[in-house]
C-alpha cells in the first residue's frame, strides 16, 4: 500500500481510525484537518437558503491564500473532501452555478479556484455569469461593494424554468456579490436557488446546522 503524505505539513499520514477507513482518500492528516473547523452556518439571502461550511477565521484565510493566492492547486479538495458524500445528497438534482473571476485574473492563476474547489462534489457545473472588469471586494468600501453588480452579467438568457441551481463561491462577507448574482440569475426563472459557500464571516443571525 503507497505512502500517503499529508499536503499541508508533507508528514505520513497514520491514521487507523474508524474515519479513515470510511473515507480513505482524505488527503490532511489528523492534525492538519484541525485547522478547519466545521460549523455548517445556515443563513438566508432574500428567499434563499444558504450553506456555509466553515466560519472564515485566520485559518481557514490561510489556507485559502495558499491555495487561491499562491496557486497551491495541492489544495483544490482539502476544504470539502470531508463531506463530498453528505454535501452531493443534499444538492442531489442541482446545476452548481459559481460566482465568477475575472477572466485575466484564472488565466494567471491557470485554474478558477472557485470551480477547482467544488468541483471535487461532482455536481454539473454551468457558468452562466460573467464578470466583466477587474473588480475586486476587499478594495472597496461597504458603499462601493454594492456596485458589483455594474461588473457582473449573464452568458445566456434562456429560461432555466426546469432547473435547480446551487450558487456556490469561496467566501461570503458582506453579501454583496451573491445578492447581485441571484438577482440575475432570477431573470432566468430557476425552478430552486439554493447558495453554499466554503466559508463566511461571522453574523448574529448565522445559527448552526444540523446534517
Amino acid at each position: 500500500m503507497p505512502t500517503k503524505v499529508c499536503k499541508l505539513c508533507f508528514k505520513e499520514i497514520k491514521d487507523n481510525s474508524v474515519r479513515a477507513l470510511i473515507k480513505p482518500h482524505l488527503s490532511l492528516c489528523f492534525n492538519c484537518y484541525k485547522r478547519l473547523r466545521p460549523h455548517f452556518i445556515s443563513f438566508q439571502i432574500y428567499k434563499y437558503k444558504g450553506l456555509s461550511l466553515y466560519y472564515y477565521d485566520s485559518d481557514i484565510r490561510s489556507l485559502l491564500y495558499q491555495f487561491k493566492g499562491c496557486y497551491d492547486y495541492e489544495l483544490k479538495q482539502i476544504f470539502f473532501e470531508r463531506y463530498v458524500n453528505e454535501l452531493r445528497l443534499k444538492y442531489l438534482g442541482y446545476v452548481m452555478v459559481p460566482i465568477p473571476s475575472y477572466e485575466e485574473d484564472d488565466l494567471k492563476r491557470e485554474f478558477n479556484h472557485v470551480v477547482e474547489m467544488f468541483s471535487l462534489l461532482k455536481i454539473p457545473i454551468k457558468k452562466l455569469i460573467r464578470k466583466t472588469s477587474p473588480f475586486k471586494q476587499a478594495d472597496h468600501n461597504k458603499k462601493e461593494r454594492k456596485e458589483i453588480s455594474k461588473h457582473l452579467e449573464l452568458i445566456e438568457t434562456k429560461p432555466l424554468t426546469h432547473s435547480k441551481i446551487l450558487l456556490v463561491d469561496d467566501v461570503y462577507t458582506t453579501g454583496s456579490t451573491m445578492k447581485a448574482a441571484i438577482k440575475l440569475l432570477e431573470k432566468l426563472k430557476p425552478k430552486d436557488i439554493k447558495v453554499l459557500v466554503m466559508a463566511k464571516t461571522r453574523n448574529d443571525k448565522d445559527y448552526n446546522d444540523t446534517y
